[in-house]
């Protein structure tokens, strides 16, 4: 917040435990439709799926034991999204130990507006440098990523009411990217501006004078967590697949658990790695924009 003091607080039904990202006591989680996207391990760096014209929450949790309060928010691809949120494992305060992040967001301090969070596909920037082979082995990791920021909080009674601050974070994230760097680096989608909701905070709880509330401590040092997106065939040049661990298993064991559509899609999938690894050891460096709808032998 805009004094590091008010909390968002984000009601959600009892669940089943679902494990995202996890980094010291800190886990981020990435839901479509409710469900979490499959993380993947590559070298080093953990990424899930974008799902083209899917909106998606960004799910905050510390699992930690602790008697300290933290402020968090969340950035993607460097730009806010929201303002500082509250959040007090402790249970001093009350408030929880998790929040979701919806969309980006505008306030004025009374009323909220946001629209969600949307994986749509990225634009060229044809006059960018991308001077790099489309073959080189090195990843460029500073696109396509949520960064969870985390700052030790303190405890203080507020000497006055405390509104919601005014942010205005209603921005996507264009990459500014050439073609080449956009097919490497599996960015052709990007995260933009879905379905714009209203909230009324002039309704809701807000921090009054009296209360014991959690103060950002602007001078502890920032933490910062990372979770990547990357398109699906950048998942397929690094051997991942979008299945999930089971049916995985179950087609490398022979059985038939899972079903015969699902082994099929997973053997194209396989094939297609193959496919393009090979087509990658022949591929010349490209001249200019990479035009994916010519075989090698046009080029």
């Amino acid at each position: 917040t805009a004094s590091g003091g008010a909390a968002r607080r984000t009601s959600a039904a009892r669940r089943p435990r679902r494990f995202g990202m996890r980094q010291d006591d800190w886990e981020l989680l990435v839901t479509v439709d409710g469900e979490p996207l499959k993380e993947h391990d590559i070298g080093g760096h953990t990424v899930v799926m974008a799902q083209p014209g899917k909106s998606f929450l960004v799910e905050v949790a510390h699992r930690g034991v602790t008697n300290d309060g933290f402020s968090v928010r969340l950035l993607i691809d460097g730009k806010e999204t929201d303002s500082w949120v509250s959040l007090d494992p402790s249970g001093r305060t009350g408030d929880d130990s998790k929040t979701t992040f919806k969309g980006w967001v505008k306030s004025d301090g009374k009323d909220e507006a946001y629209a969600e969070f949307i994986f749509e596909a990225t634009h060229a920037d044809h006059e960018a440098g991308g001077a790099s082979s489309f073959g080189s082995e090195r990843t460029d990791w500073s696109h396509g990523v949520l960064e969870l920021q985390t700052q030790k909080a303190t405890f203080k009674t507020a000497e006055s009411d405390v509104l919601w601050p005014s942010v205005r974070c209603g921005r996507s994230t264009g990459s500014g990217l050439s073609e080449r760097e956009l097919v490497k680096g599996g960015l052709s989608y990007c995260v933009g501006r879905g379905e714009v909701s209203f909230d009324d905070y002039q309704s809701k709880i807000m921090i009054h004078a009296g209360d014991e509330m959690l103060e950002r401590d602007e001078n502890a040092p920032v933490q910062s967590y990372y979770l990547y997106y990357r398109d699906d065939f950048f998942l397929a040049l690094h051997g991942h697949t979008n299945f999930n661990d089971a049916d995985e298993a179950e087609l490398q064991k022979g059985r038939g658990k899972a079903t015969v559509r699902k082994i099929q899609d997973l053997r194209a999938h396989m094939q297609m790695i193959k496919e393009t690894e090979e087509n990658l050891k022949k591929r010349h460096k490209a001249k200019g924009p990479i035009d994916l709808t010519c075989s090698d032998e046009e080029e």
